[in-house]
């Protein structure tokens, strides 16, 4: 069993399913929530690649000298990360989110591109984040999920892992498109050995 971000499994098959997959379970059981303060989401940012060494070392600066901003930004990006497991789960369930949650999402990923700068990395332009505040690492998962939404008629579909003390999402990437677990050497085996003790 996972007791942070930095050991959590990443199922997702890509970073705004695993942001949203911070809650350790969310089916029979909730939690627990690996997102415990600021530092847990300057650590799944960098794990997942969305920020740099650099720039978490510089986030752990901006926390420690502004506590207050690192809670309202830790406040931000854990009501994103239910938002975004709201509008995912219904994805797979009904096929139309609650318009509230997408509106939400909207805002920050637009605020977000609002904060874009461009900059030249080995002789290319490209469109990049700055990352000056605490706030700067919620718009930058913001702007992960709405690539994730964006793209839907273009990727496979989101799933909710069918284990009894899980509920993750993840990407469906199985070639039939049937795949139930997040992961089949976890909740795959747990549900095999479960159902084989109850008869």
């Amino acid at each position: 069993m996972a007791n942070s971000v930095e050991d959590m499994r990443l199922s997702g098959g890509h970073p705004a399913l695993d942001f949203v997959n911070t809650v350790d379970s969310r089916r029979n059981r909730w939690g627990p929530d690996f997102l415990g303060d600021y530092i847990d989401v300057i650590a799944f940012g960098r794990r997942v690649d969305l920020v740099s060494d650099v720039q978490a070392a510089g986030l752990k600066q901006m926390a420690k000298k502004n506590p207050a901003a690192a809670t309202k930004a830790l406040e931000a990006a854990v009501e994103l990360r239910e938002c975004l497991h709201r509008v995912f789960l219904r994805e797979e369930m009904v096929g139309k989110p609650n318009m509230h949650d997408v509106a939400y999402i909207g805002a920050v990923a637009t605020e977000a591109r609002g904060r874009q700068a461009l900059v030249n990395r080995s002789g290319d332009w490209t469109w990049a984040h700055r990352i000056e505040a605490p706030s700067d690492l919620v718009h930058v998962l913001a702007s992960s999920a709405a690539e994730l939404l964006t793209t839907r008629s273009e990727r496979r579909p989101v799933r909710e892992c069918k284990g009894d003390n899980c509920g993750w999402l993840f990407l469906d990437r199985s070639k039939g498109g049937r795949r139930i677990w997040c992961s089949e050497e976890s909740c795959g085996v747990h549900s095999r050995v479960r159902k084989f003790r109850s008869h």
